[in-house]
């Protein structure tokens, strides 16, 4: 079992990636929002990038909720 310390730290740590990974996409959606790549493959590279960023926001916040659920041991 994981003890309070333990949930704590892959808390700080899904916290941590979650936020690197919206600063990652926001900078890439800019660039590509920017005009860095245009035409049909611009506006699909935009939507993919959309899309991934919602399957990992819902992937970090379902990590995060299980979190929630654990029991930590009283060791």
């Amino acid at each position: 079992m994981a003890t309070q310390e333990h949930i704590n730290t892959a808390r700080r740590q899904l916290e941590h990636l979650r936020d690197h990974h919206q600063d990652d996409v926001l900078a890439l959606a800019r660039l590509v929002e920017a005009g860095a790549l245009k035409g049909p493959a611009g506006d699909r590279l935009a939507a993919d990038l959309r899309s991934w960023d919602h399957a990992v926001k819902d992937l970090f916040t379902r990590a995060l909720s299980l979190l929630d659920t654990l029991t930590p041991d009283a060791r």
